[in-house]
């Protein structure tokens, strides 16, 4: 879960890759580094930190040559120092390599490594690569077959990029975690994601697992198993200002605010060619991770109420575990880059028993999108915050339109853009509740029918960047363990739309507050309100869109707990983007 660039050009290298590398740092940002080569010189800088802190110790831009590498970094091995940030160098010191992905067989490899006199400097798997392309070097190969040599030995995923001395190309190689190549005129990129590159170009070519690409100044060359290929050039209409704060103080509040135009262009999606799949299907199983599972839980509930047919929601990481996939099973695999490796390998698994596949993302050409057997895009444009928030209630507008579809059916939409504004005009209020809980570290939501996924949502994003305890449960299930532990001051979070469960909805609340819990109730009713302590009052929408409306609220509350705690909401430690590891 780290992010990777590569230039070669007319330019000068170092303060490119810097451009880009800041708009992947919601990958990884415990350490950063680049390496550029002029002069007859390989030149490195590397420190612990997010990049504008290792820039500011190191001058990041002042590298000369017109050829480099750079990367941010989400450890996984190895502690965030300055001897396991990237790039790192083999024996030589002439070669210079970036990594992203876990290789699962890099002891064996660095022991026998050890044997033949290589010397480590780091606790990474990533130094490992540079010295077997090293030695692979020695036994006469040029540097792309060094490169193909040296992954074909690994066991995992992998992205990297590899700079050497004297050499006018890079060479990228990719497995289970991913890279693209940008096309520019006289130059060339590489990267981890496409935001980064859009300042330069908008035209990529997305390389596949197993590919080796070799980047020169005038263009690329594409080898899958020693044989060279074509891969497809696709023009991105995203622009780079989209990923811009545009003034706002933090990407989360921005891509909040910006659900008031995502939420109705996700709704607008068409959604005809997944409906066909899921009616054709003898049974269906939806699968993501984090935010995408409980957008697929949302799905799982409407097609049941609305198409009377039945759906298995899974935890990708545990759907080889236990689903049964028959032929005539369909999976509808979400995730918001398209590259999340637990949702990949879930799918790997469901095309070996010839399942069909419908993928649900943001990213045009990701893996998940190449791979499936049909996509639809939610189209919510660039998220640089590392929570998702308007990718969530894009992937939600979009199933909510594929549920109905199913049954011949179209979301009653009727001014909703309205209604997104009333409730993103919530936020002051919000915003002093917030205030108030600002020495609180434990939370509860709650909620029925779909209400409940939404409650988990709220949940996973306080948690996420507020690093408080909240936890998530369907209403009902209060009174079979949880309510133990409601106490004098803590806070539940009831979510109460009008509607057949409000009734039950006021009975949890007189629960919790007859065991001296506060509550704050997101609702329409005015008889939920008077019993909190804190009412949201929310506009009313049908049934099926009140999900897109009940999660703005609690995506507002974790924002405001965050910044009462002075933390980063943009960069929550221990976490990134795209997700591209076990």
């Amino acid at each position: 879960m780290c992010g990777i660039v590569g230039y070669i050009g007319y330019r000068k290298a170092a303060p490119t890759i810097l451009n880009c590398l800041k708009a992947l740092e919601y990958r990884g940002y415990d350490s950063a580094g680049i390496a550029t080569a002029s002069n007859g010189s390989l030149h490195v800088k590397r420190d612990v930190g997010k990049i504008a802190e290792v820039h500011e110790k190191h001058n990041l831009r002042d590298l000369g040559g017109s050829i480099g590498i750079g990367h941010t970094r989400w450890a996984t091995h190895g502690v965030p120092s300055m001897a396991n940030a990237h790039p790192l160098v083999d024996c030589t010191g002439k070669l210079a390599i970036v990594h992203n992905g876990v290789i699962e067989n890099y002891s064996e490899i660095k022991e026998w490594l050890s044997k033949k006199g290589h010397k480590f400097k780091s606790d990474t798997d990533t130094e490992v690569a540079a010295h077997l392309i090293e030695e692979n070097l020695k036994r006469g190969l040029n540097l792309e077959k060094a490169v193909g040599s040296a992954v074909a030995r690994f066991k995992g995923n992998y992205a990297f990029a590899v700079l050497r001395l004297g050499e006018k190309k890079l060479v990228l190689a990719r497995d289970g975690s991913p890279l693209v190549v940008g096309f520019g005129k006289n130059e060339m990129f590489a990267a981890s994601d496409v935001p980064a590159l859009l300042k330069y170009t908008r035209q990529f070519a997305f390389m596949e697992d197993g590919d080796v690409a070799v980047i020169t100044r005038k263009g690329a060359q594409f080898i899958h198993k020693g044989r060279r290929v074509k891969r497809r050039k696709t023009n991105v209409n995203w622009s780079a200002d989209m990923a811009q704060k545009e003034g706002w103080p933090h990407f989360t509040i921005k891509e909040i605010n910006e659900q008031v135009v995502s939420i109705p262009a996700a709704l607008r999606v068409g959604v005809k060619r997944g409906a066909e799949l899921v009616r054709k299907a003898k049974r269906i199983h939806i699968i993501g991770c984090g935010t995408s599972y409980h957008a697929s839980l949302i799905f799982k509930q409407l097609l049941a109420n609305h198409a009377g047919l039945e759906c298995d929601a899974w935890v990708a990481s545990e759907y080889k575990e236990g689903a049964v996939i028959k032929p005539g099973t369909l999976v509808i695999a979400v995730s918001q880059s398209g590259e999340t490796l637990d949702t990949a390998l879930a799918v790997k698994h469901a095309k070996a028993k010839r399942a069909k596949v419908l993928a649900i993302t943001n990213v045009v050409g990701s893996s998940l999108a190449r791979g499936a057997n049909a996509n639809i895009y939610i189209n919510a444009g660039p998220e640089v915050s590392v929570v998702a928030t308007k990718t969530f209630t894009a992937q939600v507008a979009v199933l909510t339109s594929l549920a109905l579809a199913v049954a011949g059916k179209k979301p009653k939409k009727g001014r909703f853009a309205k209604k997104i504004k009333q409730v993103l005009k919530l936020g002051r209020q919000i915003k002093k509740i917030a205030k108030k809980l600002r020495t609180t570290n434990d939370y509860f939501f709650i909620g029925r029918g779909l209400m409940a996924p939404v409650s988990m949502e709220g949940a996973l994003k306080l948690k996420e960047i507020a690093y408080v305890h909240a936890e998530a449960y369907p209403a009902g299930e209060l009174k079979h363990g949880p309510l133990s532990l409601i106490a004098d001051g803590i806070p539940i979070i009831a979510l109460a739309p009008t509607g057949a469960n409000e009734p039950k909805m006021l009975g949890n609340i007189k629960e919790c507050k007859a065991r001296g819990g506060r509550i704050m109730a997101v609702s329409n009713s005015l008889r939920i309100i008077r019993e909190a302590d804190w009412g949201v009052n929310m506009p009313k929408a049908c049934d099926e869109l009140t999900p897109l409306l009940y999660i703005i609220p609690l995506q507002l509350l974790a924002y405001y707990a965050c910044l009462e705690r002075k933390l980063d909401p943009d960069k929550p430690r221990n976490l990134a983007k795209s997700v591209t590891v076990e």
